[in-house]
């Protein structure tokens, strides 16, 4: 089985205008809700490549209700912990023929300890050798920065594997814990590892912290200039084509959705960083979320330059 956990999901709401300008009044002409928050993404793609999934989440009031009936239209299945407040709304603004976008993104809903106890008893009732666990995004107020390692720990010792994908303090102190994989950007990475990553030598050298606590991949998206992936034995760098960019919120998780599929596959290292940026990419061509298709992605794989390093 394959879960997705996003502690602070949210109704992702795109407008299309014509041209973003500050101190002005803007005029949509495009409105688009997604059923948002990053392990709901990773789930929305690896529906498109024919892998079911269960999200699990923490939703509360109308914005909630509004999550579980889309995903459930989507044929996702959900097991949410339900609370009295509502879950977050982030607003995107993106230039209908510009690259330029804005994004805003609400702190979320407050949880309460109860909430939390309910939340770690799903879990361990879900948790069981040889299963796959997808923990994902930022945490809301009032969770604290060692959740994900918690997680990890307890799904560790049911036999789970564990994927990381957040940023800050829950990142660095889920990455002590030893996923299987962790999925920094540069700026995470960066702050982990103590030194700047410019490029992809930077990129090479900054594995090697994350490899040492244990995680035995290390994946880091570069933003344009693509993904570095790396094991114990090997390096691999995937480097996407130049493509128009219509929206590129949720593409990360698009990609992580991408390489598990590639790895579900036994595809070796450098076919799944292929396939991971060929499918963050196609992401960003597409107006929706983490929206993909496997046309698409197909069309991009002979585009994605990639290399491999043997480390060993």
């Amino acid at each position: 089985m394959l879960y997705t956990l996003t502690p602070n999901p949210s109704v992702d709401r795109s407008l299309v205008i014509p041209e973003i300008r500050f101190n002005s009044v803007l005029r949509s002409e495009q409105v688009r809700l997604d059923f948002g928050g990053k392990g709901f993404n990773v789930s929305r793609a690896l529906h498109t490549f024919g892998i079911e999934s269960t999200a699990i989440a923490w939703v509360g009031g109308g914005s909630g209700k509004m999550l579980a009936d889309g995903l459930q239209r989507l044929g996702i299945q959900t097991d949410f912990v339900w609370m009295d407040e509502e879950t977050r709304t982030n607003t995107m603004m993106i230039e209908q023929e510009g690259d330029w976008h804005i994004k805003v993104n609400e702190p979320g809903p407050s949880i309460s300890e109860d909430a939390i106890k309910q939340m770690f008893q799903k879990v361990e009732g879900y948790a069981k050798k040889g299963d796959i666990w997808v923990l994902s995004g930022s945490l809301p107020p009032d969770v604290s920065e060692g959740f994900y390692a918690d997680l990890i720990a307890l799904l560790k010792s049911r036999g789970a594997r564990v994927y990381l994908d957040s940023n800050g303090a829950a990142l660095e102190k889920g990455s002590q814990a030893g996923p299987y994989l962790v999925k920094p950007n540069i700026a995470e990475a960066s702050k982990i590892v103590g030194f700047n990553i410019g490029g992809v030598e930077e990129a090479k050298r900054a594995a090697l912290p994350f490899l040492r606590m244990g995680i035995e991949y290390f994946a880091l998206t570069m933003g344009e200039a693509g993904l570095l992936m790396a094991s114990q034995y090997e390096i691999v760098y995937a480097r996407p084509p130049t493509i128009h960019v219509r929206n590129a919120a949720g593409s990360g998780d698009a990609l992580l959705a991408g390489m598990l599929y590639a790895q579900s596959r036994d595809m070796p290292l450098v076919d799944v960083a292929r396939w991971a940026v060929a499918t963050g990419t196609a992401s960003v061509e597409t107006e929706g979320v983490s929206e993909i298709s496997i046309e698409g992605i197909q069309a991009l794989l002979p585009n994605v330059v990639s290399q491999t390093i043997n480390v060993m």
